[in-house]
């Protein structure tokens, strides 16, 4: 036998994920270790450096202890 088989009798090579759902995935994957990385970037910027961008300290706090999920879009309900 060559191949393990599956409940169904199955060769698992034969199984087939597809690469729509793989690429999709990854791409979440990475947004989502993007989006913690430079929302805790935030809380390591001078004050100086925050006021250039336009925030407070309390407003870089508040963006870096949302979830890595929550985004501007799935406020609004744009998905």
């Amino acid at each position: 036998m060559s191949s393990i088989e599956t409940i169904s009798g199955r060769p698992i090579s034969r199984l087939r994920i597809p690469g729509g759902f793989t690429k999709t995935a990854f791409s979440y994957l990475k947004d989502w270790f993007v989006r913690r990385r430079t929302r805790l970037e935030l809380l390591e910027l001078s004050d100086a450096a925050l006021e250039d961008l336009g925030l407070t300290r309390e407003a870089a706090l508040a963006e870096a202890m949302r979830p890595f999920w929550d985004t501007e879009s799935r406020r609004k309900g744009w998905y």
